[in-house]
């Protein structure tokens, strides 16, 4: 009988370690998942600020490129109109240097007669 209660008590003890080992074990357990979703949640909001910082600067790379192509696009625009009008404003200043009217306007005429 004193064996069969020391082993019994063996037991209850050998049952009681096993059960703080497994409480022990799921505190552990519990501890590692939230040091992972911290980690986790850095790692991802670094990887975002990395991803904000490239898209921002692809879009100023890509309005940058637009806004030059559209700036190039009205300096052809401009040489086409100079091309297109250059022979007639050439035409017209010369007309306006050769043939100047002498006479005096109606206006004038009796301005200094009293």
């Amino acid at each position: 009988s004193f064996y069969v209660e020391a082993l019994l008590k063996a037991e209850e003890e050998a049952n009681r370690i096993i059960k703080d080992a497994q409480k022990e074990r799921d505190k552990k357990i519990k501890e590692a998942r939230v040091a992972a979703d911290q980690e986790i949640m850095r790692y991802r909001e670094e990887k975002e600020k990395e991803f904000q910082v490239l898209k921002s600067k692809l879009n100023s790379d890509k309005e940058d490129a637009d806004l030059k192509e559209s700036t190039q696009r009205e300096i052809e625009k401009i040489k086409v109109d100079f091309q297109r009008n250059k022979a007639k404003v050439i035409d017209m200043l010369v007309d306006r240097v050769i043939n100047v009217d002498l006479t005096v306007p109606k206006v004038l005429k009796g301005f200094g007669q009293k």
